[in-house]
């Protein structure tokens, strides 16, 4: 954003006045400020004062000045103090921040341009519009990807990104914790080679940042007004992949499966589902060791056999296990149909334990 621009500048200029300053955008953010920030109720009565461009105004201790490169406002200067210096000293920083907008503005305007489109705030109208005037080519193929880490160290990470993805690519925060990609493509492109990219995204800031992060994956698009689809993909994969393959770290929309139809269904209609199932004992009561029995025992497709050799155990010391799973739920996992429904218990018993909050 700008206000990485606009916090050099402040801090020069708090030489020649002490006071407390900074830059608001017009949703009342504060992006860069000096000494004491201010407070979040005065912020918000600025920006909804309906201030003129380039004319100062004052409300309870601050001076403030808006400035764009539109009719309508950008950003806006706050200075403590109410007295004539406050005045010249916030004119004279939106006179100079104004300055830097206009010559660095482009850059950032492609950002919060697609950052708009992202979240579906751009009429469809006038996406091939704006997308001219910022010199965006709108008929490329792009793909999604969201990178989520765990909302400290997230700078670092997103300067690695924007070194792996120079040119037609776009690297923007949308939050703390949220990186997203929007990646251009080139025909011909394959799921795998998708997902290839999506790999050397973990493995490189795992390598240069000791970092560990999630790459969410949407569907590629054929033109720009259509990446706010894929932001919505990727981010449902990134909701719904952690709650039912949490030992995953690269989760795509199109893979997944039952997760999406459960993810949708109403807490209680779940927990109902479950009473129905285990009408003996609830499927809390199952250990960590007979869990992991289970889930080799579905990854080798029921075979008890191969089971047995993968987990080191004797043949009978499985069958055993089993037939204990069988008493304490009523459901003997050598049946197909059986199978199929503690598997589908296992997901809605991981989806009522994120806490979900739909009813």
């Amino acid at each position: 954003m700008l206000g990485q621009v606009f916090q050099p500048i402040l801090e020069q200029m708090s030489n020649i006045s002490s006071r407390d300053s900074g830059v608001l955008n017009n949703t009342g953010f504060v992006v860069a400020s000096v000494y004491t920030p201010i407070d979040e109720d005065t912020a918000y009565d600025a920006v909804t004062s309906n201030p003129v461009l380039n004319k100062s105004f004052i409300i309870g201790d601050y001076t403030f000045v808006a400035f764009g490169t539109r009719s309508m406002f950008d950003y806006i200067v706050y200075t403590k103090g109410t007295d004539r210096d406050a005045h010249y000293f916030c004119s004279m920083l939106a006179v100079s921040l104004s300055n830097i907008q206009l010559h660095c503005g482009n850059k950032y305007d492609k950002t919060n341009y697609i950052k708009n489109v992202l979240l579906g705030n751009v009429l469809p109208g006038d996406v091939d519009l704006r997308s001219d005037e910022l010199q965006i080519d709108a008929d490329i193929p792009r793909i999604v990807y969201i990178v989520q880490t765990d909302g400290t160290n997230d700078l670092p990470v997103q300067h690695l990104l924007q070194n792996m993805f120079p040119d037609q690519n776009f690297v923007l925060a949308m939050d703390n914790e949220n990186i997203v990609i929007i990646k251009a493509l080139t025909e011909p492109y394959t799921k795998e080679h998708l997902k290839k990219t999506a790999q050397s995204i973990v493995e490189m800031i795992n390598s240069e940042l000791m970092t560990t992060v999630y790459v969410g994956m949407g569907t590629p698009t054929d033109v720009i007004n259509d990446i706010s689809r894929s932001y919505s993909e990727a981010l449902l994969a990134l909701e719904i992949g952690r709650v039912f393959d949490s030992d995953k770290y690269i989760l795509s929309y199109d893979t997944l499966g039952i997760g999406r139809l459960i993810y949708q269904l109403p807490s209680k209609l779940c927990e109902l589902f479950l009473d129905e199932i285990f009408k003996k004992e609830s499927i809390n009561v199952l250990d960590d060791e007979t869990l992991q029995t289970i889930h080799k025992f579905f990854e080798n497709n029921l075979n008890v056999s191969e089971t047995s050799r993968q987990l080191f155990v004797h043949r009978n010391t499985l069958v055993y296990r089993l037939d204990k799973i069988e008493r304490l739920t009523g459901l003997d996992l050598r049946k197909f149909d059986d199978a199929v429904v503690f598997k589908v218990a296992v997901l809605v018993n991981k989806y009522l334990n994120s806490n979900p909050s739909k009813f």
